[in-house]
Formats: C-alpha cells, structure tokens, sequence
C-alpha cells in the first residue's frame, strides 16, 4: 500500500529530529527483503518546462535574508492557513520565533536534478508529496541544514542571545567548509505528523576519507546547544547526546514532505530511484553544499555570521580595495 493520501502539511519546523531505521544509503546497498524486479530505472532528463530555468543571475544571497519570513497578520494557530500544519513550538505573545541553520540555495544543475528525482519518485508513487524547492510559482527556494531546535526568545533574550552566538562563531575560528549528500532517506516525526525526504550531508573531508563524521557541524552545534541550554531552551539532537556517531549522521536537507507513512514498499522505491548508480553519479556531481556563514533568524530578522574563512577573506577584498 502506498502512502496513505491524508490532507497538506504540518508543523512549524520542516526537520525532522530523530533518525529513521531504514535508510537508503547513496552507495547501491539494497534492503534482501526487497530486491529489484529489474533494473534501476534511468533518471529522467530534466525535459523543458519541467524546472524553472532563470535566465537571469541568481538572487544574491542577502536578498533571501530580506524575505526569509513574511509578516503574520494573526497569531491564532489556523492549521487551514498552513497546509494542515501546526505548530510545533506553540506561539507566546511578545516571544521571538527563532532559528540556527545553514542556508543553501541549490544552483540550476542541482535544481533541475533533485527536481527529477523528485518527478520520477512521483510517477511511479503518486503520493501527497510536497517540495520544498519552489514556491507555488515554481520559483526555487533556499533550502537548510537546521542548527537548532524551533526556539522561542523572549525580548530580554534575543539581543544577548544574538550576541553569544556571534562571538561563539569567532572564537571557534572555524574557516568555511562543504558537505556532499551521504544518504537519502524518509522520517516520520509524530510530534509534526509528518515524514520528510531529507539528504543526510557529510563533511567532504570526511567523505573522502571513508568516514561517518561531521566535525565541522557537531563542533557548532555542541556550542550552540551549550548556549541554547543556558537560556533553557531544548537541543538539537538531545537525544543522541550520549553518542557522537548518531548526532554525525543526523544533519539534513528536507527536499519534500507528507502527512502520509512511509512503507516498506515506498522506501524501497525511493532507493530504486536516488540510490540508483545514474543518480550517485550525478548527485556527486552536481551536488556540493559550501558553508561559508551560519545564519540566525529571530522574528523576521535574519543574520548572516560569516565564518572565520569567509570573514579574512572579506576582509582582505576590503583591504585591496582601499575601502
């Protein structure tokens, strides 16, 4: 049975925490209980008018920064407003919706690619299955690696909050670095009600060396847990805190999302799909994710804190520039 076709979407937060089980891993390996009745199917070519494809530069980054939110004209929790979602981390009034997270916007190779997958997953299993690529309008859209749980700030905090994760960003003189996508898998959150396709990403340094670690996202997101824990607001990842290895693999793009369960069924035909040795070879390809700033959302305000790499070599341009 496919996934059960229930209404739009969920919660506030499109991350979700904890781990699935099942686990279709970018290098072939195939669950025995579901061999494959033929060959992997070929990855469609992107086919004209199935992704945007702009014919104009790219949006700088700060502009995202500008429209990362748009304005609530009412506080009241309406599921009806937001594709049947809810909110995970209820609304206080006076309190700042806030988030860590690593931004990135997939360039128009990537885009047409995971949008591909996407399709072809769809063909063969129509499912309820939203993207987060593009809005409504087709238009792409910035997707994250989230660095903190959903928080809620209260006036007195957000300033000093703000504050100590820039100066933990400086003092960690962590220089910019990438990730490529390890694995793709489903997830089922109950607390949203929903399931996700999410790439799980990896350091490159740690790819090429045939490891499973992240030391560049676990060393700032223990240092933005410690911060988070002072102002008594919940970890990321809390509950794998006792095993470094699980919170390595946790980190994540969400790609789209469901209300409905994913089956045995349905997991073995998204491997059958991005797992395929076509689709390895051009996710390897075409996918590389720099991280080059952290970003802080508190409200609708975004700021981008650059890495100590990115900052030197700002401000080296700077310097050149007589400016």
């Amino acid at each position: 049975m496919g996934l059960v076709d229930y209404g739009s979407s969920s919660s506030d937060s499109d991350d979700p925490e904890r781990p699935s089980a099942k686990k279709p891993r970018l290098s072939g390996s195939r669950s025995p209980h579901h061999p494959p009745k033929s060959g992997p199917p070929s990855v469609p070519a992107p086919r004209s008018g199935s992704a945007p494809k702009p014919s104009l530069p790219p949006l700088p980054a700060a502009f995202h920064d500008l429209y990362a939110s748009t304005v609530r004209t009412t506080t009241v929790d309406d599921p009806s407003l937001h594709q049947g979602r809810t909110r995970q981390t209820p609304h206080i009034v006076g309190n700042w919706p806030s988030h860590l997270y690593i931004e990135w916007m997939p360039p128009p190779a990537a885009f047409d690619l995971l949008s591909s997958l996407l399709a072809a997953f769809k063909s063969t299993h129509p499912v309820p299955l939203t993207s987060f690529l593009a809005n409504d309008l087709a238009v792409p859209l910035p997707l994250h690696i989230s660095l903190s749980r959903p928080l809620s700030l209260t006036t007195a905090q957000k300033d000093s909050f703000l504050k100590e994760i820039q100066t933990t960003i400086q003092k960690s003189n962590l220089g910019s670095f990438a990730l490529a996508v390890q694995a793709v898998e489903w997830h089922r959150t109950p607390e949203s009600g929903r399931s996700f396709l999410v790439l799980r990403v990896q350091s490159t340094a740690a790819a090429a060396a045939a490891e499973n670690s992240n030391p560049e996202l676990t060393n700032l997101l223990g240092r933005f847990n410690q911060i988070c824990k002072s102002y008594s607001h919940p970890e990321l990842y809390q509950w794998a805190a006792s095993a470094p290895q699980r919170v390595a693999s946790a980190f994540h793009i969400s790609l789209a999302w469901s209300f409905a369960e994913p089956t045995e069924e349905i997991t073995a035909a998204t491997a059958k799909i991005f797992a395929s040795q076509e689709a390895r070879d051009k996710i390897s390809r075409e996918i590389s994710i720099p991280v080059e700033s952290i970003k802080a959302k508190i409200g609708n305000v975004v700021t981008n804190i650059p890495l100590s790499a990115a900052s030197t070599s700002k401000r080296k341009l700077v310097n050149i520039l007589g400016l």
